[in-house]
């Protein structure tokens, strides 16, 4: 991970990093998902500042297709119980890391898994996200809110932007929970539900 061929996001911010309040994540993780839309994950990669504007999230909490179903506690989704504000990454297919950032109080599950960025090529995905941006699962349990290596910004989605909630893709239980949120006409979302976009009538 961290390839020169991932090197498209920002090169040093020119800014001291500013990154979310804790209380921002201290929400219910359907709240802090959409308000990831249009926000910036940026990560230090040695003297490089990758910067990636976030498109599309997941929600998860205690539900069926949760790490931490039935709110039952294991050292892999240890950090989805804990403060919020941290990262929750894992390994999946022998082969993929996903990003998460943990919401909700401490004690209480939730993380919003971000599944596409706009910013740096080829990141609509999960893992895409992980390669591009050069996050593994050193990241896990990073504190986001201190900006030392994993941060996000605050962003703003631009004028006319919509967000479309749909259901989660990728996963066999509880698939008809309309908890993934992405934003209209962002090349970095994964995968579009053109009836969802068709019902708000989305255009483009």
């Amino acid at each position: 991970m961290g390839g020169r061929k991932h090197t498209s996001a920002t090169r040093g911010t020119g800014n001291r990093p500013r990154p979310l309040k804790r209380s921002f994540y201290a929400r219910p993780t359907l709240v802090v998902a959409r308000g990831l839309l249009g926000c910036h994950l940026c990560h230090r990669v040695g003297e490089e500042v990758r910067r990636a504007r976030i498109v599309e999230v997941e929600a998860y909490t205690d539900d069926a297709a949760s790490h931490a179903r039935r709110a039952r506690r294991t050292p892999r989704n240890a950090v989805m119980f804990g403060r919020p504000g941290h990262a929750y990454v894992y390994f999946t297919y022998g082969m993929h890391f996903c990003f998460n950032i943990v919401t909700e109080r401490d004690g209480v599950p939730g993380a919003a898994l971000i599944r596409g960025v706009d910013g740096v090529s080829g990141a609509n995905g999960p893992a895409r996200v992980c390669r591009a941006m050069g996050i593994d699962q050193r990241a896990n349990g990073a504190d986001l809110t201190t900006a030392e290596t994993l941060w996000v910004e605050r962003g703003r989605r631009r004028k006319g932007e919509r967000i479309v909630q749909t259901t989660r893709i990728g996963i066999r239980a509880a698939r008809e929970l309309p908890w993934r949120f992405y934003l209209a006409g962002s090349d970095g979302v994964s995968k579009r539900d053109r009836t969802a976009e068709s019902a708000m009538g989305v255009e483009y």
